[in-house]
């Protein structure tokens, strides 16, 4: 798979990001990286191709073809590991554009320090 859009974790704002894509473009490439076997099973029921495995971990980032994403959208429920995936990511796809989703406003420098990763405020009461 080549020249896709990863989502990294499918909780409810990962799901809203497919959810977006495959309504505004149904013709896009969607993969899914996900810890919970669960989550995986309904991303790929959703029409996503999906795969287990730890967005922090660089087996896990190349099973999901990371190389090859045009965009990782990160959308984990944890701030530092959000932080932990750019910092992951950015090395084997250094073209790609990065969306993370971040909870805390304090935190919004921290990803956006080195220019290259874009940072959206999740809601307040959003669970990823």
């Amino acid at each position: 798979m080549t020249d896709h859009i990863l989502v990294i974790g499918y909780g409810a704002t990962g799901r809203h990001a497919v959810n977006s894509v495959l309504a505004t473009q149904p013709d896009a490439r969607v993969l899914v990286l996900d810890t919970d076997y669960l989550a995986v099973a309904e991303a790929t029921a959703n029409g996503a191709v999906a795969v287990v495995g730890d967005g922090r971990d660089t087996c896990a980032l190349y099973d999901a073809a990371v190389e090859a994403a045009d965009r990782v959208i990160v959308s984990v429920p944890d701030d530092l590991n959000a932080f932990l995936i750019t910092r992951a990511v950015r090395p084997l796809n250094p073209d790609t554009v990065i969306v993370a989703i971040i909870r805390e406003a304090e935190n919004h420098t921290i990803f956006e320090s080195d220019g290259t990763v874009t940072v959206h405020m999740g809601r307040p009461g959003d669970q990823t």
